[in-house]
């Protein structure tokens, strides 16, 4: 027996963990696109904002309910009243510069304010670098996967069309992202 070839560990390619890492960076740029802030009150827009709570760092979705209650306000229902000033002054200090107002019971009303055409310029430049990310995440996949392919036990045939599936996978998610980039930058910029 060739002792050599024994010793080689046996490399399986599964296209399935490639699509998986792509999916991650659709998920994400899906994530960033919604924090994004557009001409109409989004819950997305306040959810993920960290707010220093009981000595902790929290994502105020974890303490309260974020809805919109029309194209220009929203409404934040703090599960614990007490919270009221901590959520307001991290409201008032990010950069989305929005002055949230007491509505009683533990809610808070936040105007959101028509944007000017500066504001709708930056926030589509932030767009468009979170579709930048995005790609660069499918790409860093597709190497990976290319990478695994080269080492990976089959035949050169299986290994070619590996190499397409890939690169074929590649392609379709960078289209997604441009789509998403695209219509989020429209929804902007109208």
């Amino acid at each position: 027996s060739d002792d050599a070839s024994d010793d080689a560990p046996v490399v399986e390619f599964d296209k399935a963990v490639v699509s998986a890492l792509m999916d991650a960076a659709v998920e994400a740029l899906e994530r960033d696109l919604g924090k994004l802030r557009t001409g109409r009150a989004s819950p997305g827009m306040l959810e993920s904002l960290v707010v220093d709570a009981y000595g902790e760092p929290t994502p105020l979705r974890n303490l309260g309910s974020v809805t919109a209650r029309n194209a220009q306000t929203l409404a934040v229902m703090l599960y614990d009243p007490t919270l009221k000033g901590a959520v307001q002054n991290a409201i008032t200090e990010s950069p989305l510069g929005f002055n949230p107002q007491e509505d009683g019971d533990g809610t808070l009303l936040v105007p959101v304010p028509e944007m000017t055409h500066e504001t709708k310029v930056q926030v589509a430049k932030l767009c468009h670098r979170a579709g930048e990310t995005a790609k660069i995440s499918v790409r860093n996949a597709r190497r990976k996967g290319m990478d695994v392919i080269k080492k990976a036990t089959m035949t050169e045939d299986e290994g070619n069309r590996a190499e397409k599936d890939v690169q074929k996978m590649s392609e379709a998610f960078v289209k997604k992202i441009e789509e998403l980039v695209s219509a989020k930058e429209k929804s902007i910029l109208k």
